[in-house]
């Protein structure tokens, strides 16, 4: 950590470095990036490596965490390890079955090597209970971290989808709560789904704006399917922020006009990017396929909820080194 003197204002400016793991597409680390943070992400997928670059969130690295620890020097450690074990859309291999559970040993790994000044690590809310994540977070308060759990709901955060995500944050040295009510302060009103995509409503595909989307021809015959209200048969509602959802290419989510627009269509790329807090300007790299861009964006923190973890992070650290 550098602290640098801001003449004008006469005061303390810190640069700190952080280190994303499990970075994806950089939804968590667009808000530390645009806080200006010094941003490192890792991941083993060359898709997410390449869209987080794309994007100037910073510089990232093709790294599989399973066998390999993270050089370097970063006083804050941030990622969300894969959640394909816990998920309710994956019901064949599920927690210890499945290859990537160790996975979150693996982030606590790196903290532990790394030692950094605060740790947020990001899941499913089933996580919480898993006796995978409470060993770990013994071993970091062994270690001097003041840890808490805290649920997050995005909307409650101004984003236009409604999904709730488990955040670990973790101190060290000093109790970390006073972080944790800072950013309960941060809470507004949510953005609806209108509010982030009406804007498109009239709009042909275009590939330059990623507004697009697969042409499912037998739609229809799902109608049924989108009365039940189950997981991934939604139409979405145009006042109200959208539920959480997954790959669109697997759960068909409606657009709000539904089978009132003919044909009726799935919400595009660039729809899921508005409704879960990408910047009209984020994008990704020419080769990449439709299900691809899907599975990155929903896989990623919301950006408008993390650009206010930033914000709060930076604000209590200033107010600790300053």
């Amino acid at each position: 950590m550098l602290i640098l003197r801001d003449m004008k204002l006469s005061k303390k400016v810190i640069k700190m470095n952080v280190l994303d793991l499990f970075c994806g597409a950089g939804g968590l680390a667009s808000g530390f990036s645009k806080n200006k943070f010094t941003v490192t992400g890792i991941d083993k997928s060359t898709c997410a490596v390449e869209t987080f670059k794309l994007n100037n969130f910073g510089e990232a690295q093709e790294i599989n965490l399973q066998k390999e620890t993270v050089k370097g020097d970063f006083d804050i450690i941030i990622g969300g390890p894969p959640c394909k074990p816990w998920s309710s859309v994956n019901v064949s291999k599920r927690k210890k079955d499945h290859s990537d559970y160790n996975l979150i040993t693996s982030y606590f790994e790196n903290v532990i090597h790394h030692q950094p000044k605060i740790f947020i690590m990001e899941n499913v809310l089933p996580v919480s209970k898993d006796e995978i994540l409470k060993h770990n977070i013994n071993r970091m308060r062994n270690r001097g971290y003041s840890i808490q759990k805290v649920i997050v709901k995005y909307s409650n955060y101004g984003a236009a989808t409604s999904r709730r995500r488990l955040f670990v944050i973790g101190r060290k040295g000093r109790k970390v709560h006073n972080l944790v009510k800072d950013l309960e302060k941060k809470k507004s009103g949510s953005q609806t789904v209108g509010s982030a995509i009406r804007y498109l409503n009239n709009k042909e595909s275009e590939k330059e704006s990623e507004h697009i989307w697969p042409n499912l021809k037998t739609i229809h015959k799902y109608r049924e399917y989108y009365k039940t209200g189950k997981f991934g048969w939604y139409i979405l509602d145009w006042n109200k922020p959208s539920p959480s959802f997954g790959n669109v290419m697997k759960t068909y989510i409606l657009h709000p006009d539904g089978f009132n627009r003919t044909p009726p269509r799935v919400i595009s790329v660039r729809e899921t990017l508005n409704i879960m807090g990408f910047d009209n300007n984020f994008k990704f790299p020419d080769q990449l396929g439709m299900g691809i861009k899907y599975q990155l964006a929903v896989d990623a923190v919301s950006p408008v909820f993390s650009n206010i973890l930033a914000q709060t992070v930076r604000k209590f650290l200033e107010e600790k080194e300053g």
